[in-house]
C-alpha cells in the first residue's frame, strides 16, 4: 500500500513538473508581453503643448510664425498653397493651408492672415472672417518620461527616410526581413569575436535591443541573452515592424547632457542640432545612428573626432546598401561634425512637463496611461514659455552682475527663480519655470517649494477689510488708518512689526497703505477685521496650506507653494470666480473622446465681483504710485495690477501681477533660505516686467471692466471724505454702491457759502430749485449696470 501511495505522489509530481514545463513558458511570455504593452502604452501617451493661436492682434514676428510652421513640418511655396502643410507670404500677409489633422482633425481649408504692422488684423477662410486660427499642437514629451530625462517622442511618419536608413544600416539592415533574431548577424558576430579574442560585435537586432531596454537588466549573462532572444521573437509575433521601429527610435539612449539622459531621436535632434527630427540632414542622421553603438564614446559632445570617424563608417555602410548615392557619400563624408553646445535642455518646458505628469496621475488616475494612443493636450503656450525662460535667465544674470556677493559657484547653491503665468478666465498655466537650470536641479520650485509670501499676502487682508459682512464693510478704499509703530502681545511676548526701512507715514488711506505696503497700517487693519475672517477669506480664494490666525499672518508669515498663491490671485483677477484648480492639462483624448477627470468641480463665485474689482483697483494703484511703479516707468501700459512681496532679511522676493488676460507670479530666492537682502521690487519685479512686456506686445490685452455694484466719487485726499469745491487735493476713488463717505465738512466755509448763494439765486431766477452745494458736489458716478 505504501508503495502504491508513493507511486501516486510520483505521478502527481511528474504531472505538476510537466505542467510547469509546458505552461511555465506561456505564463512567463504572457507576463512579459503585458509588461511590454504597458511600457509601450505609456511611452505612446504623448503630451502636447497648446496649438499656436493666430487671433487678431497677435504679433506674427514675436510668436516666430515662420519657425513654428517649420517645426510643424510646413513648407513654404511661391504659389498659393494648394495642399495641407503649405504656406506662402504675400507682402505682409500670410496664406497657409493647415494640416489635415489638428487637435480634433476635420477638413482643413486655406486661411488668409491679413497683417498690418506685423500684427494680425483679421483672419479669413474662403473669404469669410473667422475669430482665429489655432495651429496643430507640438509634442512636448511622453507621459512616463522620468524626471531628469530629455525625451521628445516622435511618430514614425515624422522621421525622415534618411534617418531610418542610417539607423538600419548601423544596427540592423535586415530588420524588415527577420523575425526578431538574425541568424546571419549572430554567426557574423560570433566569428568576429572569435577572431578578435574579445566581444567586438553583439549581433543583436533592433527588436532585441528594444526588449533589453524595456524589460531586462543590463547584466551580460547567457541566461539574459536567452531571455532576450525569446522575448524578441514574442514581440515580433505580436507587433508590426513599424510599431517596433517607432518604439525603438523613441527609446534608444543617445548620450548625456550633464545629469540629463538624451532619449530617442526626437530629443537627440534638438539636443545636438537644435532642429526637429524632420529637418535633419544626411550627415546629421548618420551621426545620430553612429551614437547608438556607444553613446558615451561616440557622442560628438565627448569626442568630435571619434564621432566623425564613426559617422563615416555609417555613411559607408549606407553607400554599400545603396541608400545614398556616391556623390552624396563623398560630399557628406568630407563635412565636419557640427553640433551645438549642450548647455540647455533640448526639451521644451521640462519643469512644466514634470508637473503635467503629476497632475495627470492625480486627476485622471494611473490607468489613463495604460492605453496606447492617449493624447494629453496641455495649456502651455510655447511662445510665452520662451519669453518666461529668457526673462528668468536675464533677471538672475542682472542681479548677480550688479551684486557679485550673490553669485555662487556651486550649482546647488545658486540663486533660484520661479515664474508662473496663468490665464485668469480658465486657470490654465501658459508658462512655467520651476528653477534657473533644469540640468542642475530638477526640483520644481513652482509646485513643490514652500516659501513665505510676505507682503504678497496683503491683498487678501485688504479684501477681507473691504468685504461687506452683515451690512457695510468695515473699511473702504478711502478710510483712514494710522501707520505708526505698534506693539502687540503674542504668546505673552511683545511683537512689533516694522515698516520697510523703519519709515512710518502717520495717517494714510487704505489705498495708500496697500500701495506703499505699510506693515504697521496693515496690522491695524487686520486687528480690526479679525484674523479668523482673514483666514476664512484666504480659504475662500482657494489658498491651501497651514494658516494660523496670529498677527504675523497678516504680513505673510506662513509658507505657501508659489502655484497655490497664484491660484488665490487668479480668483481676484477673474472677478471673484474661484476655479477648481490652476491646471496644466486642458484635455485628455482617446480617439475622438475626451477622458473626464475624477471628481471634477465647477467654478464658484467665491466673492462678489465688485469686491474683487476694488482690490484690483488698489493693486493698479500699486503699479502707478506704489511699490510696483518701476514697471510703469519701464513702459508697461496702464492696464496692470500687482503686488510686491518681501520677507524678513530679503529671504524671499515676490511679485504677482495681472491683466484681464494674463496673471504672472515671480519668486526669487535661495533654496536654503539664505537671505539675499533684496525686496520684491528689486529682484522679482524686473523679471516680471521683462516677461509681461513681451507678452503684452505679442498678444492683445483688454481693460478691466467695471462690474455692477461699483460707484466712483471725488474724495478729499487728506481726510477721505467726499470732496466739496473748497477741498485742496481731490482724487477719484471706487466704492461699493452705498458705501461712499459723507461730504467733507473740514473745507466747507466762505467759498461754499458764496457759491451756494449764487446757485440758489440762479435757480430762483430760472424758476428751478437746486440741491444744496456739498450734497451733489462729489458727483458720484453710479456704474451699477
Amino acid at each position: 500500500m505504501l508503495t502504491g501511495r508513493l507511486s501516486r505522489w510520483r505521478k502527481l509530481l511528474l504531472a505538476l513538473l510537466l505542467a510547469l514545463a509546458i505552461g511555465g513558458p506561456f505564463a512567463y511570455s504572457a507576463v512579459e508581453l503585458a509588461r511590454f504593452e504597458r511600457a509601450d502604452a505609456r511611452r505612446a501617451t504623448f503630451i502636447y503643448a497648446t496649438g499656436q493661436s493666430l487671433a487678431p492682434g497677435t504679433h506674427v514676428q514675436r510668436i516666430g510664425l515662420a519657425a513654428t510652421l517649420a517645426r510643424l513640418g510646413y513648407t513654404e511655396t511661391r504659389v498659393a498653397p494648394g495642399s495641407p502643410g503649405q504656406f506662402r507670404r504675400v507682402g505682409s500677409d500670410w496664406e497657409l493651408f493647415p494640416l489635415e489633422v489638428g487637435e480634433r482633425g476635420g477638413k482643413a481649408q486655406p486661411v488668409h492672415l491679413h497683417v498690418v504692422d506685423e500684427r494680425i488684423e483679421r483672419v479669413t477662410r474662403a473669404g469669410q472672417e473667422v475669430a482665429d486660427l489655432t495651429l496643430e499642437p507640438e509634442v512636448l514629451a511622453s507621459a512616463t518620461d522620468r524626471p531628469g530625462e530629455d525625451h521628445r517622442p516622435v511618430r514614425l511618419d515624422e522621421v525622415p527616410r534618411v534617418l531610418i536608413d542610417a539607423v538600419l544600416a548601423a544596427e540592423d539592415h535586415r530588420f524588415f526581413e527577420h523575425g526578431g533574431l538574425d541568424a546571419r548577424a549572430l554567426v557574423r558576430a560570433a566569428w568576429a569575436n572569435l577572431r578578435a579574442g574579445k566581444v567586438k560585435e553583439g549581433g543583436s537586432t533592433i527588436t532585441q535591443q528594444l526588449v533589453k531596454v524595456r524589460l531586462l537588466s543590463p547584466q551580460r549573462t547567457y541566461f539574459r541573452k536567452l531571455r532576450e532572444a525569446w522575448l524578441a521573437a514574442l514581440v515580433e509575433s505580436r507587433y508590426s515592424k513599424q510599431r517596433i521601429l517607432e518604439a525603438y527610435l523613441n527609446e534608444i539612449y543617445l548620450g548625456q547632457r550633464g545629469p540629463i539622459a538624451i532619449r530617442g531621436v526626437g530629443a537627440a535632434s534638438r539636443a545636438y542640432f537644435g532642429k526637429e527630427v524632420h529637418q535633419i540632414t544626411t550627415g546629421e542622421a548618420a551621426l545620430i545612428a553612429a551614437i547608438i553603438r556607444g553613446p558615451n564614446v561616440y557622442s560628438p559632445a565627448v569626442d568630435p573626432s571619434r564621432a566623425r570617424d564613426r559617422r563615416n563608417v555609417v555613411l559607408a555602410r549606407m553607400r554599400e546598401l545603396e541608400t545614398i548615392s556616391q556623390a552624396e557619400y563623398d560630399r557628406v563624408r568630407r563635412s565636419p561634425v557640427r553640433v551645438r553646445l549642450l548647455a540647455s535642455p533640448g526639451q521644451s518646458a521640462p519643469y512644466f512637463a514634470d508637473h503635467v505628469r503629476q497632475e495627470l496621475e492625480q486627476r485622471f488616475g494611473p490607468e489613463v496611461t495604460r492605453v496606447r494612443g492617449v493624447r494629453v493636450m496641455t495649456t502651455l503656450d510655447l511662445t510665452l514659455q520662451k519669453f518666461a525662460e529668457a526673462a528668468a535667465v536675464r533677471g538672475l544674470d542682472r542681479i548677480e552682475t550688479s551684486l557679485p556677493r550673490l553669485r555662487r559657484r556651486d550649482p546647488g547653491r545658486r540663486l533660484q527663480v520661479v515664474l508662473v503665468a496663468v490665464e485668469p478666465a480658465t486657470g490654465e498655466i501658459r508658462a512655467l519655470v520651476g528653477g534657473r537650470d533644469y540640468l542642475a536641479s530638477q526640483f520644481n520650485r513652482a509646485t513643490l517649494a514652500r516659501r513665505q509670501p510676505g507682503s504678497a499676502f496683503k491683498p487678501i487682508v485688504y479684501l477681507a477689510a473691504l468685504h461687506a459682512r452683515d451690512g457695510a464693510p468695515q473699511f473702504t478704499a478711502a478710510s483712514r488708518v494710522d501707520d505708526l509703530p505698534i506693539t502687540l502681545k503674542l504668546g505673552g511676548q511683545p511683537w512689533s512689526p516694522r515698516n520697510y526701512e523703519d519709515r512710518y507715514e502717520g495717517s494714510v488711506s487704505v489705498r495708500q497703505a496697500l500701495e506703499r505696503s505699510l506693515n504697521a497700517a496693515t496690522v491695524r487693519i487686520a486687528q480690526t477685521v479679525g484674523l479668523p475672517s482673514i483666514v476664512e477669506m484666504a480659504r475662500t480664494l482657494g489658498l491651501r496650506g497651514h494658516l494660523t490666525p496670529v498677527p504675523a499672518m497678516a504680513l505673510g508669515a506662513f509658507e505657501v507653494a508659489p502655484l497655490d498663491l497664484a491660484r488665490a490671485y487668479v480668483t481676484l483677477a477673474n472677478g471673484g470666480v474661484r476655479l477648481p484648480a490652476v491646471s496644466g492639462i486642458r484635455a485628455v483624448q482617446f480617439g475622438d473622446e475626451d477622458v473626464q477627470p475624477a471628481g471634477a468641480e465647477a467654478p464658484v463665485q467665491a466673492v462678489p465681483a465688485a469686491e474683487a474689482f476694488l482690490v484690483t483697483s488698489l493693486l493698479k494703484g500699486v503699479m502707478t504710485s506704489g511699490t510696483g511703479s518701476a514697471a510703469r516707468a519701464s513702459g508697461l501700459p496702464d492696464l496692470v495690477a500687482g503686488k510686491t512681496g518681501t520677507t524678513n532679511d530679503g529671504r524671499d522676493a515676490w511679485f504677482v501681477g495681472y491683466t484681464p488676460r494674463l496673471l504672472t507670479l515671480v519668486w526669487v530666492g535661495f533654496d536654503s533660505g539664505e537671505p539675499h537682502g533684496l525686496s520684491g521690487a528689486q529682484a522679482a519685479l524686473p523679471i516680471w516686467t521683462d516677461f509681461m512686456q513681451q507678452a503684452i506686445q505679442t498678444y492683445p490685452q483688454g481693460e478691466f471692466s467695471v462690474p455692477p455694484g461699483i460707484v466712483f466719487a471725488d474724495i478729499d485726499a487728506g481726510n477721505g471724505k467726499r470732496a466739496v469745491m473748497a477741498c485742496p487735493v481731490v482724487i477719484r476713488e471706487a466704492f461699493l454702491t452705498g458705501t461712499e463717505p459723507p461730504p467733507c465738512d473740514e473745507h466747507r466755509g466762505v467759498v461754499d457759502s458764496v457759491v451756494g448763494g449764487w446757485n440758489r439765486l440762479s435757480d430762483w431766477l430760472r424758476g428751478s430749485p437746486r440741491e444744496p452745494v456739498g450734497e451733489s458736489a462729489p458727483q458720484v458716478d453710479t456704474l451699477d449696470r
